[in-house]
């Protein structure tokens, strides 16, 4: 998780400056808005982690089960060794066993390929959303800093300003009371 951009804690009060209030509130609401911003992308990432973790257990079960398969299917009993109706019943159950085997293989590769589609679909679609929530972030950030230098602008001209109206009210020679 990346640290929130560091804003101002408050602006300064002058004369006819903006509603402090106003402006602390608005930074606040804005933070926490990046906040949840942030916290949705890891969610999503998170999730998507979760996804490949998932996809490499599948691949492995499904790795274990076709070296299991290969090992049952390399040791047939042999048909030689037994009567002619036997030998018949063991042929027929090896031609069904190569069936099963060869239907268990497609539909294990069928899950893998899918497992693998939904994992990438789910990742991309979780970097877009953490690109989408960063890049919504940093103009939010933009947006405040360009108001925060507007903002210290105005403040500094106010100020400006306010040091030429005081300098030429000392310049000015007291008024006498009229009696």
């Amino acid at each position: 998780m990346t640290a929130p951009l560091p804003l101002p804690e408050s602006f300064a009060l002058t004369f006819r400056g903006y509603d402090r209030e106003q402006v602390d509130e608005r930074i606040d609401e804005l933070l926490a808005e990046i906040h949840l911003l942030t916290t949705d992308r890891d969610a999503a990432v998170a999730e998507a982690e979760q996804l490949a973790r998932q996809l490499e257990r599948a691949r492995a079960d499904h790795a274990e089960l076709s070296a299991r398969i290969e090992r049952l299917c390399r040791t047939p009993a042999d048909p030689a060794a037994v009567g002619d109706r036997v030998r018949h019943l063991l042929e027929l159950a090896h031609a069904e066993a190569g069936e099963i085997v060869a239907a268990a293989r497609e539909r294990a590769t069928a899950i893998a390929r899918e497992a693998e589609e939904a994992a990438r679909r789910r990742a991309e679609d979780a970097r877009a959303q953490a690109y989408r929530i960063v890049d919504d972030a940093r103009r939010r950030a933009d947006r405040l800093a360009a108001i925060e230098r507007r903002t210290a602008d105005r403040l500094r001209r106010i100020d400006a300003f306010l040091a030429d109206a005081e300098s030429v009210l000392e310049e000015q020679k007291p008024l006498r009371a009229v009696a």
